[in-house]
């Protein structure tokens, strides 16, 4: 009897398994059905351009049914040579951009891929001139203050941006407020007319300008503010300590910059660069300061001022140097010529 039972148990339970997997096998199945392709579709900005000209294409205009933008792969042909000039691509990331060195008419193709490995593509023609006699503008960015607490209204000029042929009232300009030459829902403005800015957030930030004079051709930079703590933030003390002091051309030295300190900003939020032979020119870029760096001086001797510039996040700087001696070639190597010359 209890035979029996356990048997009759087992069976229902195998059919109940049979039945989940079905359902999920036919749910699965259901889905690969009814996916359907992507749809293409893609901006190009600006519309027309010249030789040199910075045209960003965005392909955030696609769409799927059964996919949001997060989960779609994109990739650009420029030239319409059949070949890919980008490789997968989520079209959520800021615009990709391309120059062109030739003038002609180019047919650009977007291929969009959904998550089911199913595809769309979009062709749209674009015309690039010969820039002539034309000679890009020279963008110049002024903002105001330059530092200041949570809720601060930071204004960004570009009206002291210049251009050898047009006035600075033809000039037009874009800002992207996170930085990254991430423009993406900014529509073009005069030059003359500013632009503003509030953070919800401490620490340095970036703000990139494009300009582009009525030629099409275009120039890029900066400006930075900082979002600064109650009470203000206060500049880092740099330390620098260089192991060895004296050394040949084959010594590795060593750099320590972890004795820095800063008031609102532990070590590992410190950033540290080098101008290996103070020479007026870093030679690094920004390092963790909470790190040893090392160097040698293979080509340069004698006695060598290094210099080491600590950051913290608010983007305020401090320096410290220490100076080091490198025998030189000569020194090394004459004592062992005269050595060996007086063997008999």
């Amino acid at each position: 009897m209890n035979v029996r039972r356990a048997t009759r148990i087992a069976a229902l339970a195998l059919i109940v398994l049979v039945s989940i997997l079905w359902t999920f096998t036919a749910a699965w199945g259901e889905e690969g059905v009814n996916n359907t392709p992507p749809v293409a579709d893609f901006t190009i900005d600006p519309v027309q351009g010249v030789v040199g000209t910075i045209f960003f294409f965005d392909a955030l205009p696609s769409s799927d049914a059964e996919d949001g933008d997060a989960w779609l792969s994109v990739r650009f042909d420029f030239d319409g040579d059949g070949m890919w000039d980008t490789g997968w691509n989520n079209p959520t990331n800021a615009p990709l951009t391309h120059t062109y060195d030739r003038a002609g008419t180019y047919r650009v193709t977007l291929e969009v891929q959904d998550s089911g490995g199913l595809s769309d593509t979009a062709t749209k023609t674009l015309h690039v001139g010969d820039p002539g006699t034309n000679t890009p503008p020279r963008a110049h960015c002024t903002v105001s203050p330059t530092s200041g607490p949570l809720g601060t209204v930071f204004t960004f000029s570009a009206a002291q941006s210049s251009d050898a042929q047009d006035a600075p009232t033809a000039l037009r300009v874009k800002w992207a407020p996170r930085g990254g030459f991430d423009f993406r829902g900014q529509t073009w403005q005069p030059a003359t007319q500013p632009f503003t800015r509030t953070y919800t957030t401490l620490g340095l930030h970036t703000v990139d300008l494009l300009v582009m004079d009525t030629g099409y051709l275009m120039d890029t930079t900066q400006c930075s503010v900082e979002v600064t703590p109650p009470g203000g933030n206060t500049p880092p003390t740099a330390r620098l300590v260089v192991t060895p002091t004296r050394g040949t051309i084959a010594t590795l030295f060593t750099f320590d910059v972890r004795g820095s300190t800063d008031r609102e900003d532990d070590i590992a939020a410190l950033s540290v660069r080098f101008d290996w032979t103070d020479d007026g020119t870093f030679d690094t870029g920004w390092l963790n300061a909470s790190q040893l760096w090392t160097y040698r001086y293979s080509h340069t001797w004698g006695h060598i001022t290094v210099r080491a510039q600590i950051q913290d996040r608010g983007g305020l700087t401090d320096e410290a140097t220490q100076t080091l001696f490198v025998v030189t070639p000569r020194r090394t190597h004459i004592p062992w010529l005269l050595r060996r010359a007086r063997r008999p």
